[in-house]
């Protein structure tokens, strides 16, 4: 029952309601998700399936990043701890992002996703260093004491 409670007073803290915001803001004010969709679909339009190329791997590590990255903000969010499988997948999908920032960059792209790009190198350093380090505060219990007659 204690670690229901701790639960529940994580949902009612403040940190999770600025996480919260503050991942939506970067998701939704700077029109992330819109960019990131529009780039995935030019890529798939450009690849065609049926042989390996160097586009469906572009597409491919796209799509990684992209599962990724939505998984850290969700592990952010809810103040998931972190673990030697977690940090390896992180590491991965950071070494996989480099080409694609690099190349957004370079066309303009990027500055739109800008934001997203920061709170992806936030994450990673959050996750690298072990992740949940917030406790909530326990409140203490209201005592009642009842004088009878």
């Amino acid at each position: 029952m204690k670690i229901a409670g701790g639960v529940m007073n994580y949902f009612k803290s403040t940190v999770f309601f600025s996480r919260l915001l503050l991942a939506l803001g970067v998701l939704v004010f700077n029109t992330s998700v819109y960019w990131i969709g529009y780039y995935i679909s030019m890529l798939y339009k450009e690849s065609s399936f049926q042989e390996f190329d160097g586009i469906t791997i572009w597409f491919l590590t796209a799509c990684f990043i992209l599962i990724v990255l939505v998984l850290m903000i969700l592990g952010w969010i809810l103040n998931c701890k972190s673990n030697f499988v977690i940090n390896t997948i992180v590491v991965i999908a950071t070494c996989c992002a480099i080409p694609h920032v690099i190349f957004s960059l370079v066309f303009l792209l990027g500055f739109l996703v800008l934001p997203l790009d920061i709170l992806a190198c936030y994450l990673v350093r959050w996750y690298l260093r072990g992740g949940a380090k917030y406790q909530p505060e326990a409140k203490p219990a209201l005592k009642m004491k009842i004088k009878l007659g």
